[in-house]
């Protein structure tokens, strides 16, 4: 019995660490990068150093691309990968802020130690990357639009 894309876009959900990103920085150049990420809330979270382009680009223009990716070893076919892209607005969860310890404790759960370290360097910047629109692709032909309350209605695209 075959998955439904729904199954499948939450399994991705829960097996991948790490989001691939696409920022803007002042010279309006693109940016990519692949940082840890963590599910909380329903939201994707990542924890970066100010040092990196990124999270500079963040800072400066919060709107980005957010991409979960099957790993290589896993896909049969390069071509037909499972993804699931998502356009973002970044917004800094302050210190300060009821919930920031509780993310950042899931944050060690999913990724162990090394986050306590970065816990305590004064350049981590916690963001939560709130979708505003999202494309899941299981497969040839496989292509869904999220949209609704949290993305979760799945519309099949169609060609033009």
């Amino acid at each position: 019995m075959s998955q439904s894309p729904q199954e499948v876009c939450a399994a991705l959900k829960e097996r991948v660490a790490s989001v691939h990103m696409a920022t803007i920085g002042e010279d309006g150049l693109p940016h990519t990068g692949c940082v840890p990420c963590l599910w909380f809330n329903e939201h994707l979270h990542i924890f970066v150093s100010r040092l990196s382009v990124h999270t500079r680009d963040l800072l400066n223009n919060p709107k980005l691309s957010a991409m979960l990716v099957e790993d290589e070893a896993d896909s049969r076919q390069p071509f037909a990968r499972i993804r699931l892209r998502y356009q973002c607005e970044a917004k800094v969860i302050e210190a300060d802020e009821p919930s920031y310890s509780a993310r950042l404790d899931a944050f060690e759960a999913k990724h162990g130690k090394t986050v306590q370290l970065l816990r305590q360097l004064p350049d981590f910047v916690l963001f939560e990357l709130v979708p505003n629109d999202a494309i899941f692709v299981m497969g040839f032909g496989q292509a869904y639009r999220l949209s609704g309350p949290g993305l979760n209605s799945f519309e099949h695209v169609k060609q033009a």
